[in-house]
């Protein structure tokens, strides 16, 4: 089997487990021509070594005092840093309910004492390989998942501006929400409210659809869409159907998507970053948690925007002032708790205003940044 990417590297690191150290020297005698070796005389010692380094695999001991082999491979399977290394049962028996109970809670293989040097050797080569197989798998993975992120991103840019060519009027809005919204949801990770929800898959893909939630918009004539003026009550009526053709558009993909996290998220956002807090807003007329918190959140950014850019009925309005506004829209139009943590970051905001031409360029180019 071909070991990936190990090629030219330094020796692998072993870390025996035992409690007798008669075991431990026979395994190091087996071993140590070919491999770094560690050796623990107790459970609770590995675990103390592997705070401080991971091996490459682990031989460990069934019957241990205190300690036996099988709640430390538990331990060592609940640990994200640990779980992915193979740890190979030491054991007298050989009896099945043991193999069993010890392959049920991650075991990669068994090595029955007294060691038989050959064999010792081969199983322990043969997960070491096997091993590298699955990262070297992983790694591809990575790699694919990156790409599909990327033409993700992609779509998502390229749709938008085929929104914003047609809109003669909010020009440059998807791209300044979407770096709001970016620098927001951002913050609103480190607050431990949010935590539970601002699950890095949830971060990314909101951040990755951001730039859709207007894209009902496509569907607006341009009659309405590029009015200069304010809109009258049947053409505000007809600009509202933008969030209903945007979140059909992504629930007909997304039935036909499986678990779909991009998607569904760009749906939810689409379809009602208009609904306001206190139940008034379109097309649905939710209120409070009933609206779900990415859109919670572009609803703020949405309308941050709005009022810092220029229309043909309007001046931009300051930072100053258009935080104002938000903070009296709290408990009414916006989720209250999200408008104290955006004031919070008023000077990111307000930087990013400043910045908004540089930031719209690099947003542009492909250059965001996630954490």
């Amino acid at each position: 089997m071909k070991i990936y990417g190990r090629e030219h590297m330094a020796r692998r690191t072993i870390l025996i487990i035992d409690d007798v150290e008669f075991n431990r020297r026979a395994a190091e005698g087996v071993l140590r021509d070919e491999y770094d070796l560690i050796q623990a005389g107790s459970a609770k010692e590995a675990l103390a070594i592997l705070e401080s380094t991971v091996p490459d695999l682990i031989l460990l001991d069934i019957v241990m005092p205190e300690m036996d082999g099988y709640e430390a491979i538990g331990v060592i399977k609940s640990k994200n840093a640990w779980k992915g290394i193979p740890v190979i049962f030491l054991t007298g028996n050989s009896d099945t309910v043991s193999e069993v109970r010890g392959l049920d809670l991650g075991a990669a293989d068994f090595i029955t004492k007294p060691f038989v040097a050959a064999v010792m050797k081969r199983r322990i080569k043969t997960q070491l390989e096997l091993y590298d197989y699955e990262h070297h798998l992983e790694e591809l993975v990575d790699e694919k998942v990156k790409e599909i992120e990327k033409m993700q991103d992609l779509l998502s840019v390229g749709f938008a501006e085929l929104v914003e060519c047609r809109d003669g009027v909010t020009g440059g809005h998807i791209k300044n929400t979407s770096i709001y919204f970016t620098a927001f949801i951002n913050e609103l990770r480190k607050v431990p409210k949010y935590k539970n929800d601002l699950t890095e898959d949830f971060v990314r893909s909101a951040i990755r659809s951001a730039p859709l939630h207007d894209i009902g918009k496509i569907a607006i004539s341009d009659d309405v869409l590029r009015k200069a003026s304010a809109l009258d009550n049947d053409e505000f009526d007809y600009m509202k159907s933008h969030t209903v053709i945007g979140g059909q558009t992504f629930r007909k993909i997304r039935n036909q998507v499986m678990d779909n996290y991009f998607i569904s998220t760009a749906e939810e956002m689409a379809l009602y970053h208009h609904e306001r807090w206190n139940g008034k807003g379109y097309p649905y007329g939710l209120s409070g948690e009933e609206i779900p918190l990415s859109a919670r959140i572009m609803s703020i950014v949405d309308v941050y925007d709005a009022l810092t850019s220029k229309r043909p009925y309007k001046e931009p309005y300051s930072h100053e002032k258009s935080m104002a506004i938000i903070v009296e829209g709290r408990g009414q139009f916006f989720d209250p708790d999200l408008v104290d943590e955006f004031i919070k970051i008023s000077p990111i905001i307000s930087e990013c205003l400043k910045q908004k031409e540089k930031l719209r360029q690099d947003y542009m180019g492909g250059t965001r940044v996630y954490e």
